[in-house]
């Protein structure tokens, strides 16, 4: 198994050397961790997952230098990747919300068909979209005609994929006003749901070459237009939208405005019902009706959670109100190693917290311990074992971490680890079994995914159940051995 001290050195010779083969050996040894982890907090979605693991490794090669200092970087990672998967599902979650919300609207309040009709819609369309900004153009044809990510625009228009977000909104609420004056009116979002469920198209063979070549020879119009536009689209398939946009403009925008004023006009005329349409429209009304009672559920569901978080508030202002209790003193029994060496553990995690904190707060450092520790926040627990005060820690990140012990001994914690307390006592049996098991820890929790997956997320029925689910045999016997180092430690003692 890998030294945890190796993954310090990769990252101080990645800060130092920005040494491209130092993070690919990072990322080649914790990547199984943290898509691991970000599958099975987005509920399986292998492309939010993906999304995660790159924000997790992204962040990692920003802050390489701070977290070579970290005693164990998975530990850092898998915190980092619950962070950065709790971001996304509750901007995923809220942007649906808002999406669900302005369609239900829209199909509750409005007095003509809530959704356009494709067929009045296409003809004047590209017409609309020529009229958009070269960026806010490129934002609409990628998501609605080529049905790419948010990261795939943002990396297109060289942003990030909030913002890639923000402006294809803004771009499409833009389009929704210029089809309007054509007498198409909808919602933006009614409208963003009719382009995206038009199927996509294989390109007539050749187009692109031939486009490439006219704007190259400059035989076409408007050639640096299309070159732009052409650049930005990659892939083979593009819808027959996307096409027609980038002909029109390559060719110029000869149609004037009362060739504008005349297809809105007729584009305005009532179009008679058929049977068809009728069916489709009793359908969406069906549709609105279960999204409106979804909505009603998702509301009352955070009235009522809104409602336990004033409760949880009132209790947690009641308790720091009420005296504290004496910490209790859990130390009996245990050898002066054993006792030093769980504080040292404590001040380790009081050092992963604050970094945490402060990576997620904008380089602000917390204000005491006490925002680290709790339900909410990063150690859940911070157990004393002798009594010792943990209040008067620097919250400064990189700051030495020190704490007296019970019988007036100082333990020390220095992320740089040149004052860190140097524990000389000979280890007992069972913490010789207990670091046994932690070094074998990692492909246990490979060994325990494997088995879920086979098994329809089951747990084993016994430890030895995990043994045919290990990566290599040297896993599975250091696993047996540990287990049994950790019974021979625990053992009644004749």
């Amino acid at each position: 198994m890998t030294p945890m001290n190796d993954d310090a050195a990769l990252l101080r010779q990645y800060a130092e050397d920005r040494s491209e083969a130092a993070f690919t050996e990072l990322v080649r040894r914790h990547v199984n961790l943290v898509y691991g982890a970000a599958l099975r907090r987005t509920g399986g979605d292998a492309h939010r997952a993906a999304d995660v693991a790159q924000q997790v490794f992204t962040t990692l090669a920003r802050k390489a230098r701070s977290l070579s200092r970290h005693t164990v970087l998975p530990a850092w990672l898998h915190t980092a990747t619950r962070n950065a998967s709790l971001n996304l599902m509750i901007s995923e979650n809220r942007r649906k919300i808002r999406e669900a919300k302005a369609i239900a609207l829209e199909l509750a309040t409005s007095s003509g068909p809530a959704v356009p009709d494709w067929e009045r819609v296409k003809p004047i369309l590209d017409g609309a979209i020529d009229e958009l900004p070269e960026t806010d153009r490129a934002a609409v044809v990628l998501r609605f005609f080529e049905h790419r990510e948010f990261s795939e625009i943002g990396a297109a228009l060289k942003v990030s994929t909030d913002a890639a977000r923000m402006r294809t909104e803004r771009a499409l609420e833009k389009l929704r006003t210029l089809l309007a004056r054509r007498g198409v009116t909808s919602t933006a979002a009614a409208l963003g749901a009719l382009a995206a469920s038009q199927p996509l198209m294989s390109a007539p063979p050749g187009i692109m070459s031939a486009l490439v070549s006219a704007a190259l020879s400059g035989n076409a119009a408007g050639a640096g237009s299309a070159a732009s536009i052409i650049s930005i689209m990659t892939t083979k398939t593009v819808s027959v939208a996307a096409v027609a946009g980038v002909l029109s403009l390559a060719v110029g925008g000869y149609l004037g405005r009362a060739g504008y004023a005349g297809r809105a006009a007729v584009a305005a005329q009532p179009i008679p019902e058929n049977p068809a349409q009728s069916r489709t429209i009793a359908s969406l009304r069906q549709s609105n009706a279960a999204l409106q009672a979804e909505i009603d559920r998702v509301d009352a569901a955070n009235v009522e959670l809104n409602a336990q978080l004033a409760a949880s508030g009132a209790r947690l202002a009641a308790a720091k109100a009420s005296p504290a209790a004496p910490a209790k003193n859990l130390s009996i029994g245990l050898t002066p190693r054993e006792l030093k060496k769980s504080i040292l553990n404590n001040l380790r995690q009081v050092d992963a917290a604050r970094s945490q904190y402060k990576l997620e707060n904008n380089g602000s450092d917390p204000a005491s311990v006490d925002v680290l520790v709790g339900d909410g926040g990063y150690i859940r627990r911070l157990q004393t074992v002798g009594g010792e005060d943990y209040s008067g820690l620097s919250m400064a990140a990189g700051q030495i971490l020190s704490v007296t012990a019970p019988d007036g001994t100082v333990v020390k914690y220095d992320p740089a680890g040149s004052e860190t307390t140097q524990i000389t006592d000979p280890p007992s049996e069972a913490e010789l079994a207990q670091d046994q098991m932690q070094k074998v820890e990692p492909a246990v929790n490979q060994a325990l995914a494997a088995y879920r997956a086979a098994n329809q997320g089951q747990n084993p029925p016994s430890p030895d159940a995990l043994t045919p689910y290990f990566a290599n045999p040297q896993d599975a016997t250091a696993f047996a051995l540990a287990r049994e180092a950790l019974n021979a430690a625990h053992a009644p003692k004749h």
